[in-house]
This record gives structure tokens, sequence and C-alpha cells, in this order.
């Protein structure tokens, strides 16, 4: 009987640590060619220089354009990349400007939406 105790118990332990890694993985990193694609799209110049200023409206109408030059699912991945660093980098330039974080998840509404 202790020993079947025994092995559920380790069996257990096992389960639990190999749940309890799941959770520690760093996310994927991104291809520089992709990311390089990305900023190569009709409009994201102009959306990382709203961005740089913190023109947060700007940044909406600057990616707004940009989303609706996509024409095919290539351009989409790359504008959804956009639309990621976009939002990361408002969050690093502006964590406590409730208009930024409006923006922020204005951009996460758009990443998320598909076209």
């Amino acid at each position: 009987m202790s020993s079947k105790i025994s092995s559920v118990f380790v069996a257990g332990l096992v389960l639990a640590a190999s749940v309890g890694g799941v959770g520690c993985k760093k996310p994927p990193a991104v291809d520089p060619a992709a990311i390089k694609a990305a900023e190569s799209l009709p409009g994201a110049a102009e959306v990382r220089a709203a961005v740089e200023k913190k023109d947060f409206e700007g940044v909406l109408t600057a990616i707004s354009k940009v989303r609706e030059q996509v024409t095919n699912d290539e351009q989409n991945i790359q504008f959804l990349l956009l639309a990621r660093q976009t939002r990361d980098r408002i969050t690093e330039l502006a964590p406590e400007d409730p208009k930024a974080m409006e923006i922020v998840a204005t951009l996460r509404a758009l990443s998320t939406g598909g076209r």
C-alpha cells in the first residue's frame, strides 16, 4: 500500500514540475526580416514618427491609413506586427498616460480583430 502511495506522490510531483515549467518559456523572437517588412509598409514611417512625438491621435490616424492599404494576408501579418510594435512602444513611452493607454487598447483591438 505504501509503495502505491509513493508512486502516486512521485507522479504528482512530476506532473506539478512539468506544469509549473510551462509558463516560464520566453515568447518566440520575431524574425528580423518580418520586422523590416512591417516597417516597410506604406505609412509605417508616419506611425513611428507619431509615436515618438507622443501624438497618440496621430498614431491612430496613421495606423488606420496603413490598415486601409492592406490587400493580402502577408501584408495583414506585417500590419499586425506593426500594430504590436506600436502598442509596445507607446506602453514604454507613456505607461501612466490615460490617453496613451486608451490608444493601446484600440491597437490591441485592431491587432486581434483580423482584416
